[in-house]
């Protein structure tokens, strides 16, 4: 039974009646996304038998405005308070907590018990998480109907309803109350049917005690509520000087190819299709490798992939003999029919991408121009332009998602830290500490290999974390035969970085990329090296390693016999059709499988790695975060970006904090051999001190 409550009378009742509830499931609903919007309801379930919905303001279609039922509001301010003393159940915890917070002044978040998306994202990471999505999956609940009905009900009353704008808040209330109230009712049955669940896959301490929930109510509620303090000047700055770089690298390039386009006045250098009839047509350039599609034409055609210059110019001949005729018949799919597919001209299955560039780049300065090209249009359109959009009143607020990855790694999107560029830190010179603050962050030294290495337990790996050495140039020694050169850190003129600079690259890219099954052919365009020569080094890798190939393998045979890995704190990687491929391909080895088996069991090795090394991460912030607060400093965590944890503090405390955030990042987990290494940096901008 769903229940609608607009009056004293009513939420007087709602209070009386979760006076014997233990657990209480609650959402609310708002007029946007960021803490400047409003909380319009609130919704509340404590049993399956019926859900409730408290009308804090309603659209009037006349007036074209919100009118808020404030004489609530006293009244709700006594419920608040006694969700304070239960056990909550949220879907999306962070968001909720954060309006509530934000509207009415009261902090939810350490009341909260269960987070169902989180929930749902550990038993299933390979699934939708969702409310709606959860409901449909689990419960065949569709909400097509009711999403209609709110859509038309928006539109009807001069709302808009388009991919950037969902004006919910002005549907009709009454619809609102039972979209809300259905929602808190399937967060208490998604709480009720999957809590059973994780304790009979034995993830329930990892969920309760040790990260999940732990890091949900620490860091994750306090980078996405903290934000970020944006120098506005600096990045107006930023943008013109960009735009000015960017024309400028534009109209170079155009003027070095301006003889080969001549005849082509709508040329456009961004067009991927276009570039690669530019470089592998008019400049007759050997190309690397075929896009997905191209692959599927080649397949369709009988033909092997081409490798050698010979067989890429014979399937370029091929194309452009062939173009229009078909390569896929026309069939009927689910009752649809689907148009034949035709052979389309050699450049739209040709690779045009980065890799391809960069391995071109020293041969012409306009591809090298290119690149930078596109490098500073995605710190412009991606980062800054974002930043921009996004900021209020001065601030960033980020979205920090717990459950955005198979491995448990933060994702972050509006817009996306993760993937700031390492190479320009200009954006993050425009992220700035709050005034008497400053920056306190450490990033894990080589925290992947480390986590590699001691997968492997191969003693040479090992050794080279002893605090002199470099991993790397450990490595490319042995795979290169340079016994004429140190394994040490740079600053030495026989160290293996300084002297085999481009050799100690190399073994970089295919060091890891090797644990995660990739093949010679795969990293050729990044080696720069044929692909014979990048096999002959993944060869040198194996014999010298053996220890990697080993922890490759391990992990194949476990998901082979079981459908599933997990990382060394048990997060678990679900792979179920591994378990077929034995049934099917028998004994082969792994180099002999098909792409996809091969793909398949490639994960269960970069989960352990990848998973591993995000859990180090995660409780490292969660004791970081539990250590600050028993200290009673004002320190806030306001970002994680791959392995580096960043905290805002006062100045007068940016001594103790490096040593508290430097004790957590390298004592909480304790590898065996392999010591961690984070060491602190005071800054007051986000970019690293120079």
């Amino acid at each position: 039974m769903l229940n609608v409550i607009q009056d004293l009378q009513g939420l007087r009742n709602i209070i009386s009646y979760l006076e014997n509830f233990e657990y209480v499931a609650v959402d609310c609903e708002t007029t946007g996304l960021s803490k400047q919007d409003e909380v319009i309801g609130v919704s509340i379930c404590a049993e399956e038998s019926q859900a409730f919905y408290i009308i804090l303001a309603s659209w009037n279609k006349v007036l074209q405005q919100l009118i808020y039922h404030k004489d609530l509001l006293p009244e709700l301010a006594i419920l608040l308070q006694l969700l304070k003393t239960k056990k909550l159940i949220a879907h999306n915890a962070v968001f909720d907590c954060m309006m509530i917070e934000s509207n009415f002044g009261v902090r939810l978040i350490e009341s909260i018990h269960t987070d169902t998306m989180i929930l749902a994202h550990l038993l299933n990471e390979n699934g939708r998480i969702g409310l709606k999505e959860l409901a449909v999956s689990m419960y065949g609940e569709s909400s097509t109907e009711e999403q209609q009905s709110m859509r038309q009900s928006i539109l009807d009353n001069g709302g808009k309803v388009t991919k950037d704008q969902y004006e919910l808040y002005k549907a009709d209330a009454l619809l609102i109350a039972r979209y809300g109230a259905k929602d808190a009712w399937l967060t208490y049955k998604l709480f009720t049917d999957l809590v059973p669940e994780l304790y009979e896959q034995g993830l329930d301490k990892f969920f309760y005690e040790e990260e999940s929930m732990p890091l949900l109510k620490g860091p994750t509620y306090e980078m996405n509520t903290t934000g970020l303090q944006v120098d506005n000047t600096a990045l107006i700055t930023l943008k013109k000087t960009l735009q000015l770089e960017c024309a400028e690298a534009k109209a170079f390039i155009y003027s070095e190819i301006s003889s080969h386009i001549k005849d082509k006045p709508k040329f456009n250098i961004e067009a991927p299709q276009q570039l690669s009839w530019l470089l592998f047509g008019e400049l007759q350039l050997e190309f690397g490798y075929l896009t997905k599609v191209g692959k599927n034409v080649c397949k369709a055609l009988g033909l092997k992939l081409p490798y050698t210059a010979k067989a890429k110019r014979d399937f370029i001949d091929i194309c452009i003999r062939s173009e229009s005729q078909p390569y896929a018949p026309a069939a009927i799919v689910n009752g649809k029919d689907i148009k034949p597919k035709l052979i389309r001209a050699p450049w739209a299955y040709i690779a045009a991408d980065k890799n391809t560039l960069k391995k071109l780049s020293s041969k012409y300065k306009w591809i090298d121009r290119l690149l930078e090209y596109k490098r500073k249009m995605k710190i412009l359109n991606t980062y800054v332009s974002a930043i921009e959009e996004k900021t209020q009143y001065g601030i960033l607020q980020p979205n920090f998602k717990q459950a955005g990855t198979t491995s448990g790694r933060y994702s972050s999107n509006n817009p996306n830290l993760q993937n700031l560029p390492r190479d320009d830190e200009r954006v993050k010179e425009c992220l700035i500490a709050r005034p008497g603050k400053l920056f306190v962050s450490a990033d894990y030294s080589q925290l992947e290999p480390r986590v590699f290495s001691y997968y492997s337990q191969e003693p040479k790996l090992i050794a080279a974390f002893d605090g002199k050495s470099d991993f790397y140039s450990v490595v490319g020694i042995e795979i290169f035969d340079k016994q004429d050169a140190l394994p040490i850190k740079e600053g030495h003129k026989d160290a293996f970085g300084v002297k085999y600079k481009k050799l100690r690259d190399i073994t970089k890219t295919i060091t890891l990329a090797r644990a995660y099954g990739a093949t010679a052919y795969q990293l050729a365009p990044s080696t720069g090296k044929s692909i014979d020569d990048t096999a002959e080094d993944i060869n040198n890798l194996d014999e010298r390693f053996p220890g990697i190939k080993g922890m490759m393998l391990e992990a194949h045979e476990l998901a082979k016999k079981q459908g599933y890995v997990t990382s060394l704190f048990g997060r678990p990687r679900r792979m179920p059709q591994a378990m077929k491929i034995p049934k099917i391909y028998g004994n082969q080895s792994h180099s002999e499988l098909p792409y996809e088996a091969r793909s398949l069991l490639n994960l269960a090795c970069n989960h352990r790695i990848q998973s591993t090394g995000a859990s180090i991460v995660n409780r490292a912030m969660i004791k970081f975060h539990s250590n600050i607060k028993e200290l009673g400093l004002d320190c806030k965590i306001v970002s994680q970006i791959h392995d580096e944890i960043v905290v805002e503090c006062q100045e007068k405390d940016a001594e103790v904090v490096s040593l508290v955030l430097q004790e957590a990042m390298e004592n909480t987990t304790v590898l065996e051999n392999m010591p961690l290494e984070a060491i602190p940096r005071t800054t007051k901008t986000l970019a690293k001190s120079k």
